[in-house]
């Protein structure tokens, strides 16, 4: 059975979310859907889904740079730099 796309990653504890945000953005960056916004649809996409995983999320540390390098390494198949990334911008358990 399928998940609903807004609780793809519910349930994750934090290390397993990183990891699986920065695969499943990788893949979706890479179809790069619209001529422009990308970038900015994207990361409004995992806002969505990580705070509906339960966890807080913040890009505002993240430089150009570093976000350009952790794509273009992503797209070769190389995730650390984004992981790394992910692993900043994602914070504290959300609490009810």
């Amino acid at each position: 059975m399928e998940k609903e796309a807004g609780k793809i990653f519910k349930g994750m504890s934090r290390s397993d979310l990183i990891v699986a945000a920065a695969d499943v953005y990788s893949d979706l960056n890479v179809v790069h859907p619209f001529r422009e916004g990308n970038g900015r649809t994207q990361r409004i996409l995992f806002e969505h889904l990580v705070m509906n995983a339960g966890f807080e999320i913040s890009w505002w540390g993240v430089e150009n740079d570093e976000w350009l390098y952790a794509n273009i390494a992503a797209y070769n198949c190389i995730l650390e730099p984004l992981q790394q990334v992910f692993n900043r911008c994602i914070g504290q358990q959300i609490l009810a």
